[in-house]
């Protein structure tokens, strides 16, 4: 059985590092959200979601919204809020940051957590696997989601503090798929602008 797979974009931040909206930094000639939505969107077939997407970046790129009573506290809310939202049996994230991680890859962590009884399959850096991308991801839902609302709702914030009960599937990816983009510079050694 093909297990269903919802895709979000993670859009929130203050972008105060790389000094005006991230989403809407242009990628070569498409804003940066619209680069990871379309990456995610050719990896799963269904369109992706923002979450945690302030008001300029929701009509700029034009893609449906979630928000959930937790918004604003963080990636783990983030991420409970949009489980919570999910009738899928998979879901799947990308930080509005990482243009560089395609479709390939996300089918790589597909067929890791299909093929395995991973809770979660993750990218992790091929020369430093402590480099966990937490936020580069596939959860399944009927076992991730009782335990992340729960450390949530104990206080926990981090994602890799909610996780340490749940099976962890790390998918090792080159750096370059996997970096987040955190000044405009990072645009320019990519030869993207």
């Amino acid at each position: 059985m093909t297990e269903t797979c919802s895709c979000f974009v993670l859009a929130g931040g203050k972008s105060t590092r790389f000094g005006s909206n991230k989403s809407l930094a242009l990628v070569n000639t498409q804003q940066m959200a619209l680069v990871v939505a379309s990456n995610l969107q050719s990896a799963f077939g269904s369109a992706p979601q923002l979450v945690g997407a302030d008001e300029q970046t929701r009509s700029s790129i034009g893609l449906d919204s979630i928000s959930g009573q937790r918004e604003g506290n963080g990636p783990l809310a983030a991420i409970v809020d949009a489980m919570e939202s999910s009738e899928s049996s998979l879901i799947a994230f990308a930080p509005n940051d990482t243009p560089f991680f395609t479709a390939h890859n996300f089918a790589a962590l597909l067929a890791k957590i299909e093929n395995s009884s991973a809770d979660v399959a993750v990218a992790v850096d091929d020369t430093n696997a402590t480099h966990v991308h937490w936020l580069l991801s596939i959860w399944r839902k009927s076992s991730c989601l009782p335990i992340l609302r729960n450390e949530y709702d104990r206080g926990v914030r981090s994602v890799h503090g909610a996780v340490t009960a749940l099976r962890i599937a790390p998918v090792a990816f080159d750096a370059v798929f996997v970096r987040n983009i955190n000044a405009v510079s990072d645009l320019t050694d990519q030869g993207t602008i």
